[in-house]
């Protein structure tokens, strides 16, 4: 199991070897992200699937909550936008929450299974304070994520690991500069925390902040994981896995209100099989 997981995690880096916690090109609102089509060193495919059939969609219980940066607490130099003042009330709305499973992978020595699964979220923030109280779609941030994970199991227990992330904000239909502009920085955070498969504790936490600072809008994103890290127990004592976002929008108009977006995707854990 030590030898396959190296081996996996050494693909992981060449399949990304061109950027870790780097920029991707520029893309359209609507995007779709494709699926790895890379095989890691020492398996084989056995089974792909169709992520646009219904019908392999599964419950992996991903969830995602809104944050307020200002109360986190720093625990990996997770960098925030400066905030003047906060705007008092802000609308979340989840229009997007789907994972499939995409590809079966056999290691070719040991014959064990992993499976790769795919997390689309797609998150509304109408900080309608912004325009007197009312509420109004065309002043809305949408923040797209797609989270690529794999799964394995070892002794009956599951154990989850990150391969890499997607995220992009996009503006509103009618979003004018007097609306609001990208503010302060562009931080992301991938975690993969909790008993390991190699039995020991794990912490891992990488800070994949873009430089450069505020968001462009409609520009997509990219961080993967280390390659060195652990796949951590699914639902075990303390498991956290997922991505952290945060980023801050600036409204000129209205006594430079500032608005923190920050979203936090995580996978839940889930019982012994």
């Amino acid at each position: 199991m030590k030898n396959r997981k190296k081996i996996f995690s050494s693909l992981l880096a060449t399949m990304m070897l061109f950027c870790s916690v780097s920029a991707a090109a520029a893309s359209p609102n609507e995007e779709v992200f494709p699926n790895d089509s890379t095989v890691p060193e020492g398996f084989k495919v056995i089974k792909e699937y169709d992520t646009t059939d219904e019908s392999n969609k599964v419950d992996m219980q991903v969830e995602g909550r809104s944050f307020n940066p200002e109360n986190e607490i720093n625990t990996n130099n997770f960098s925030t936008s400066q905030s003047i003042n906060s705007t008092e009330e802000v609308d979340y709305d989840i229009l997007t929450n789907e994972t499939y499973i995409y590809r079966d992978l056999q290691n070719i020595e040991t014959g064990e299974v992993l499976t790769q699964f795919k997390t689309d979220m797609v998150v509304e923030a109408d900080p309608f304070h912004w325009t007197g109280g009312n509420k109004n779609s065309d002043n809305t941030v949408k923040l797209t994520i797609t989270l690529y994970y794999h799964s394995q199991t070892k002794n009956r227990f599951i154990y989850n690991g990150l391969d890499k992330a997607y995220y992009r904000y996009d503006k509103g239909t009618n979003w004018n500069i007097n609306n609001a502009i990208p503010s302060g920085t562009n931080s992301c955070q991938l975690t993969q925390i909790g008993p390991g498969i190699d039995t020991k504790a794990k912490k891992q936490i990488s800070n994949c902040s873009q430089n450069g600072g505020a968001i462009d809008f409609g520009k997509t994103f990219l961080a993967t994981a280390p390659s060195s890290w652990i796949d951590v127990q699914d639902g075990g004592l303390a498991s956290e896995v997922g991505i952290k976002v945060q980023a801050g929008f600036l409204n000129q108009s209205n006594n430079n209100k500032v608005f923190n977006y920050g979203w936090d995707l995580k996978i839940r854990g889930q019982s012994p099989i």
